[in-house]
């Protein structure tokens, strides 16, 4: 469902070029999980970037659904990753002046497609109950948790039913018990839906949870052994 060949990428600066990540290889089959560690600085955010086709590498393939991402121009690119990709970020990116509900369906405005707006007000409740956050929809992110704001991050990216759920450092700013259950939504989405997922983190309990765990050191992704 996914497969990163030989996947590079160079920022440029004053001094000359860096490079972030070299010759990296991926592959995960339709709802799995896994888990990205790694030193900060190391390329994690950039590869995550480059998977959910927010950015491309300077060489190298990336296959989702069998689409090669880096043979789309931007505006095809912008129209995949909407319908395909769901992102869920260490900041929950919630805009302050809507609803619970409203920031939900934001993805569904894009691309200015004619849609059955019932059904996905329908979904999008569906999706707030899943997340224990439906006697909220209507309130403002300000009155919520960071735990819940989160939670609601969750349902956003699932609005639009994606194939790949993309989640950077998820629990990061949450306390132990609310990443906890943070955690196990993820799982849940993972299982239940179908959602190949994703995680870069710098916790070694969730990054256990996943599936397949790979660590990037000095632009290389390894794969690491159970239980270590």
């Amino acid at each position: 469902m996914l497969e990163l060949t030989d996947v590079t990428k160079r920022y440029h600066t004053s001094a000359g070029p860096i490079e972030v990540l070299r010759g990296v290889a991926l592959r995960l089959k339709q709802g799995e999980s896994a888990s990205i560690v790694g030193p900060s600085g190391c390329g994690k955010s950039t590869l995550l970037n480059l998977i959910g086709g927010l950015d491309k590498p300077d060489s190298g393939t990336i296959t989702l659904d069998g689409q090669d991402l880096t043979q789309l121009d931007e505006p095809a690119l912008a129209d995949f990753r909407n319908r395909r990709v769901g992102f869920v970020f260490q900041q929950h990116h919630l805009l302050p002046a809507c609803t619970v509900l409203e920031n939900v369906l934001l993805p569904t405005l894009a691309g200015g497609r004619i849609k059955d707006r019932t059904a996905l007000q329908q979904r999008a409740m569906q999706l707030l109950e899943q997340v224990g956050l439906a006697e909220r929809a209507d309130e403002f992110p300000g009155r919520l948790s960071g735990g819940q704001c989160q939670r609601a991050a969750v349902a956003r990216a699932l609005i639009l039913r994606p194939i790949l759920l993309l989640a950077d450092e998820p629990t990061g700013s949450l306390d132990e018990q609310t990443a906890e259950s943070v955690m196990n939504l993820l799982e849940q989405v993972n299982h239940e839906y179908g959602v190949t997922l994703i995680v870069v983190t710098h916790s070694p309990v969730l990054a256990g949870r996943m599936q397949q765990r790979f660590k990037l050191t000095y632009g290389i992704l390894h794969p690491v052994a159970a239980g270590r």
